[in-house]
């Protein structure tokens, strides 16, 4: 497992100007390896270093920089081509000028640390960190970093800052251990669909809580506004300064929303991986699912794809790994039609949200049921399930209220006003859990 972090640096002018010469190599070793690779496609990694070799001792001006960055720009080379023959049809770019100005400088070589302060970098000599790191920070760099990254930072304000001198980041990727971790013994199961997206069973054999997660209720509202200041925009002058001010603005509140959804996705993620051992997931191909359907599929494709069950598994995934948390797989088929307390499998057993065994009588949610089979075919564990069909519905989320678009009616902007936000914290239909979290139908127990 590796993590990677970033420290603002300072260089002075010599440094600088080196940097700029290093970027600069890259650049023409990538695209001398782009060019190899596209007259002969089977050269692997090694293959292309060996060439290099000869071409760098029959070139003097290649023998001015460090040969860690020229070999980091081969790497490169070969998996761009790696990526584009296995996703894209296996035609590569070169990298231009301009383009090459802003990216960063890659070095597979670890740095070498003096102090908390300062830091040395291959060709570039000891470089000053913006403050002072804590004491771990280096000697876990130090003993398993992998590689570092140079990113150019352009300063917001010009005033403050000396001709010449640019600001630096410093990315360094390092090697962690398995986080060691008390056992809990308890196990989680997570059920996914699309009117009650995340229901989660945490159980340790003994007792059972069960809830449901939803990060998309809180942005539905958006894709009508989008609509709306979609066809706005259409009916309009492309060219005029409102429409561009309109696009403005819609891009803005789209970008806001995003970051809002993602926070609310990271909270879920941190929610469920809260004192737990195991996870248990459906092992799910929803790509496959959403690839194909007639007219009366269209709607439950959009419905999966909305909710972003993706984005939050690999959320849970990356929450998992750093907490040392083992996820396992299930076979899905039959969790929402068989009882979790008799075993009983019967397709008549479900009908909508509601679940009922033909064998035993047991009521429950269809969904909450669901998450139990989960959990009880990753880990084995009898899951207590008790009865009923209410279940705790937790909202993530807090969308922002839409700008005001140019030619809108009054009644119309207000309407969306109300419909964007989010219930209030006074509100009597919900229970106000913090800034981000609303609860609307409360668990009656089991």
């Amino acid at each position: 497992m590796y993590r990677s972090d970033g420290l603002r640096i300072h260089m002075k002018r010599s440094p600088t100007r080196h940097v700029s010469s290093v970027r600069e190599s890259q650049r023409q070793v990538y695209n001398w390896a782009i060019e190899r690779l596209l007259a002969d496609p089977t050269l692997t990694q090694y293959d292309l270093q060996n060439e290099f070799t000869e071409l760098r001792r029959s070139t003097p001006w290649l023998q001015a920089t460090e040969r860690v960055y020229q070999d980091a720009a081969i790497v490169d080379a070969r998996t761009a081509a790696d990526i584009s023959n296995l996703y894209g049809k296996g035609n590569l770019k070169f990298r231009s000028r301009k383009k090459n100005y802003s990216m960063a400088v890659v070095c597979n070589r670890q740095p070498r640390f003096m102090d908390n302060s300062h830091a040395s970098l291959p060709g570039i000599g000891v470089i000053r960190l913006d403050k002072e790191q804590p004491y771990q920070y280096p000697h876990n760099w130090l003993h398993g970093s992998r590689a570092f990254h140079l990113v150019d930072v352009t300063p917001r304000s010009w005033k403050n800052v000396k001709p010449g001198d640019r600001i630096y980041r410093l990315r360094v990727v390092y090697d962690l251990p398995e986080p060691e971790r008390a056992s809990t013994g308890v196990a989680a199961g997570i059920d996914r669909g699309i009117t009650n997206p995340t229901v989660v069973c945490k159980s340790d054999g003994k007792k059972s809580i069960y809830a449901c997660f939803d990060t998309a209720v809180a942005f539905r509202s958006n894709q009508s506004w989008n609509d709306e200041a979609r066809r706005t925009i259409s009916r309009r002058n492309k060219h005029s300064r409102t429409t561009k001010k309109i696009k403005r603005q819609r891009d803005s509140y789209n970008w806001h929303n995003a970051n809002a959804r993602d926070y609310a996705e990271w909270l879920l993620a941190k929610e469920i991986c809260y004192g737990v051992d195991v996870i248990c997931i459906e092992g799910l191909d929803l790509d496959a699912i959403t690839r194909a359907g007639g007219a009366s599929k269209r709607g439950l494709n959009r419905g999966l794809r909305y909710v972003r069950h993706g984005m939050i598994l690999k959320k849970v995934r990356i929450v998992a790994e750093r907490m040392g948390i083992r996820i396992i797989e299930v076979d899905p088929r039959g969790t929402s039609q068989e009882c979790c307390a008799c075993s009983y499998r019967h397709k008549e057993n479900r009908k909508g949200e509601r679940f009922l065994c033909l064998a035993c009588g047991r009521l429950d949610n269809a969904d909450r049921n669901a998450s139990a089979n989960v959990t009880q075919r990753g880990t084995g564990m009898k899951v207590p399930a008790g009865e009923g069909i209410a279940l705790e519905r937790r909202e993530l989320g807090r969308a922002r209220k839409p700008p005001r678009l140019a030619q809108t009616a009054p009644d119309a902007m207000r309407r969306r006003e109300n419909q964007a936000c989010n219930r209030p914290a006074t509100s009597s239909a919900a229970k106000h859990l913090g800034r981000y979290a609303y609860v609307t139908c409360a668990d009656s127990g089991i």
